[in-house]
């Protein structure tokens, strides 16, 4: 049975695409993807992972413009100007010179904004990160249920083309008076509700297919399809690491944590770069100009140049309260990134534990529900057996019909619930 469920897998998922597409222009492009193929092309492609970029590359920017900060500024002039006189004499004069300025000592704002343009890049880049994060699952949920469904359309499959046997059989059999009238409307009725089954799956393999292009920015140039999972999963070779060395991991690696904590960062340097402003600043201005001045009755212009340098000193003393109530905003601010870390950090651990705690149980279910379906697919081909044997009522066969169908729900529930669980704590802790 194991064998044959990659082929019926394949088989479906293009039975249902050709549903999800039936209504569309046919695409330019087909590209066949995996699971890790679907992330790095959204990591690329995706509106809000590219959006965080620019976001990084803005910060990048203001880190340049702090460093460049230390650095003097420098203009230059000239100027040229032609005087006349009503006595009929008339001149010209050139003017030009050159100017700088270098702060010596402005109360470390320059050293604070470094401190601050740095962090905030820092900050910028873990948040490329977080939306990469924030994107992965929601892909990894949309393609699991994909293949999810795409495992059970293959059972349905599997039921439907069963059903239809049987409904054949059975109209047979009522022909000859060998059933009852009942029987096989129950046997019609089944096969309508298989049919029925297969079509609201394709409905939900093809809602999530458009969630994932969606996910990928993918325009519609291009029909995405994507590729069957390794079917050898068996819940009894799985492993779960402890729940320390998880958050341990995750520490290290899931940006929302030092996001957080260079929040408080960048509020404790908005409290020393408030500070600055009540300390006096020093800074150097030096110039250099010349030029020709009009010569309206004199023979010639003559030349003039001179040179000045000016070191200077500001003090600040009263500036109607702003630089105080400035500090004491930055000061309140700190406490509310300070109790906001806090709460990120329950918040964050929290999450975690869930998605740990998640991971625990749906393995159990797993494991009980992978015995269960195959006990009941067991029983249900022996029924099937009986049933052309006329053993068994259409009633009993039904029954264990249905009984089959709802273990084999159970199991992919929780098999796919137990692979998104591990899928998610693999982007938390940065092997995906």
């Amino acid at each position: 049975m194991r064998r044959i469920i990659p082929i019926l897998l394949s088989v479906s998922l293009v039975f249902c695409l050709q549903f999800s597409v039936s209504n569309s222009a046919q695409a330019q492009d087909t590209v066949r993807m995996t699971l890790d193929s679907c992330l790095r092309y959204a990591y690329e492609h995706n509106l809000t992972v590219r959006t965080a970029v620019l976001g990084h590359e803005s910060a990048e920017v203001n880190l340049r413009g702090a460093k460049l900060r230390f650095l003097p500024t420098i203009s230059a002039s000239a100027s040229q100007g032609w005087d006349w006189s009503s006595t009929g004499g008339s001149g010209s004069n050139t003017q030009y010179g050159i100017n700088g300025s270098l702060p010596l000592f402005n109360g470390l704002a320059n050293l604070r904004n470094l401190q601050h343009s740095k962090v905030s890049s820092q900050q910028s880049k873990m948040r490329v990160r977080q939306a990469e994060n924030s994107i992965g699952v929601q892909i990894v949920k949309a393609y699991l249920t994909i293949m999810m469904n795409n495992e059970r359309l293959a059972f349905q499959q599997e039921v439907l083309k069963t059903s239809r046997q049987q409904q054949l059989e059975g109209e047979l059999k009522y022909n000859v008076g060998r059933i009852l009238e009942s029987d096989y409307m129950l046997l019609a009725a089944n096969y309508t509700s298989a049919q029925s089954d297969i079509d609201n799956t394709c409905i939900t393999i093809s809602d999530n297919i458009s969630t994932l292009n969606d996910l990928l920015y993918n325009t519609g140039d291009t029909l995405i399809t994507i590729m069957p999972m390794d079917d050898t999963l068996r819940a009894a070779s799985r492993t779960i690491p402890d729940f320390d060395s998880v958050m341990a991991q995750t520490m290290r690696t899931m940006p929302d944590w030092q996001i957080s904590e260079m929040g408080v960062k960048l509020a404790e340097i908005n409290v020393d770069m408030a500070r600055s402003a009540f300390i006096p600043s020093v800074s150097l201005n030096a110039g250099y100009g010349g030029g020709w001045l009009p010569a309206i009755t004199e023979p010639s212009s003559s030349f003039s140049d001179n040179s000045h340098m000016t070191l200077g000193v500001n003090i600040p003393i009263l500036n109607s309260g702003s630089s105080y109530t400035q500090l004491k905003q930055s000061k309140i601010a700190l406490q509310e990134a300070e109790l906001q870390h806090q709460q990120d950090l329950i918040d964050i651990a929290s999450m975690i534990e869930d998605v740990y705690i998640a991971l625990r149980q749906a393995l159990n279910r797993f494991r009980a529900s992978e015995a269960l379906m195959e006990a009941y697919k067991a029983s249900y081909d022996i029924y099937v057996i009986k049933y052309a044997e006329g053993a068994v009522t259409t009633v009993e066969l039904l029954q264990q019909q249905d009984r089959y169908l709802s273990a084999l729900n159970d199991y992919l529930q929780s098999k796919y619930s137990y692979i998104l669980a591990e899928k998610q704590l693999d982007i938390f802790t940065g092997k995906m």
